[in-house]
């Protein structure tokens, strides 16, 4: 065999090893080492309540019309834990643009930037000067995120228990397809009034200590789409349509041709 083809075929070999290793840092999730650097983040994570979110109240006592009083019934309420896509219950107590929720009893007072189990022991002791044992227990029936780009199924998703990892919704919304960029996820995340973007490395074990591991109500997430694909859409919305009207001349041609 000549000598300078096994050369030539060492450095394609090569350069197709090269491009292989180079192909798989960019699409392997959770490379790297995972650290202890903020683990208390999963421990502590306590989802608050905001403006405009929807609270179920639940009251429980032997005063049976305090209860009713309190928990009104809630068309299409879930029962069950599932992340469905499309619209939510509605119904609850709305949070206002001040933070506030009126209780029958108690009147208004400030619910948002707060914990659900925090809320939950302010509202039973405000009851107990009416209510003999008052026990509260609170749901935020509106919790949804978006995620949007490059994934199998995108929506926006209901997510019933209040908790969801950026994981959990990639893998909810049948992960990202192999052109997405799993460098550069973005999350759109209002807080305190003003729109902010994070951006996400899902190829790094980092991810699992950051703030933005655990999502929040109204998050949006974006998959960018790698450059091949954005290129091969470019020149499908060019060449396609004029490839379609000289299909469409042609055959008008053989029809006046016969």
């Amino acid at each position: 065999m000549n000598c300078n083809f096994l050369k030539i075929l060492f450095v394609v070999l090569l350069t197709v090893s090269l491009f292989s290793c180079k192909t798989a840092e960019k699409t392997l999730y959770f490379q790297g080492e995972l650290t202890q650097q903020n683990i208390q983040l999963h421990e502590k994570f306590i989802p608050l309540i905001r403006i405009n979110d929807l609270l179920e109240i639940k009251l429980t006592a032997s005063n049976e019309e305090a209860v009713k009083m309190l928990t009104p019934e809630i068309p299409n309420a879930r029962s069950t834990v599932t992340y469905s896509s499309g619209g939510v219950a509605k119904g609850g107590f709305l949070v206002n643009s001040l933070g506030e929720i009126e209780l029958p009893f108690i009147g208004k007072f400030i619910v948002a930037n707060r914990g659900r189990e925090e809320v939950e022991n302010e509202i039973e002791k405000k009851l107990s000067e009416y209510i003999q044992d008052p026990i509260v227990q609170i749901q935020i029936i509106n919790f949804k995120v978006t995620v949007l780009g490059d994934v199998k199924t995108p929506g926006t998703y209901n997510v019933p228990n209040e908790k969801i990892t950026i994981i959990e919704l990639i893998g909810i919304a049948g992960d990202l397809n192999i052109s997405g960029k799993r460098k550069e996820v973005k999350i759109m995340r209002e807080e305190n009034g003003v729109l902010k973007e994070y951006n996400v490395d899902l190829t790094q074990k980092n991810i699992f200590n950051q703030n933005t591991y655990f999502l929040q109500q109204n998050d949006i997430i974006y998959v960018k789409p790698n450059r091949a694909k954005l290129s091969n859409a470019n020149v499908s919305q060019i060449f396609l349509p004029i490839i379609s009207t000289i299909s469409i001349m042609l055959s008008a041609i053989s029809i006046l041709s016969k």
